[in-house]
């Protein structure tokens, strides 16, 4: 069977999500209160990636550039939790931000190897390329 970059992109957010609850076992009833919030959009992230999103592997780049990072529903996930909206218009926004920023190269984890690779050739993840594809 091939996987697409999508499905490989997908197969991540999944994995991240089980690492994420895996995380949470053993936790106190006081720590998992506090964390609720957080659960709650992270699993919201994992559902909206993994089954309704219209990822958009050919056209923008934006697949590409979420396979760059180890944990890219942190990412996403974090970002949305900034926009501080529950609404669709929150997270495509989050996206949005997101690909159209440089900041997260920096900030989060990139996948083993690319680090020294990445060349960043104008404002998105539209410019943000590992030499030599993923």
């Amino acid at each position: 069977m091939s996987y697409t970059k999508k499905d490989r992109l997908i197969a991540r957010i999944n994995d991240n999500y089980a690492d994420f609850k895996s995380s949470l076992r053993g936790a106190s009833r006081d720590s998992l209160f506090e964390m609720a919030g957080r659960i709650a959009v992270v699993s919201e992230a994992h559902k909206i990636l993994t089954t309704c999103y219209s990822w958009n592997e050919e056209v923008d780049g934006e697949v590409d550039f979420y396979l760059l990072f180890r944990n890219p529903l942190t990412i996403i996930a974090d970002a949305w939790e900034k926009q501080r909206g529950e609404s669709m218009i929150a997270f495509y926004d989050a996206m949005y931000g997101i690909a159209y920023s440089d900041q997260a190269i920096s900030q989060y984890p990139l996948i083993e190897g690319v680090a020294d690779d990445i060349v960043y050739i104008g404002n998105a993840g539209h410019g943000i390329w590992p030499c030599g594809g993923i």
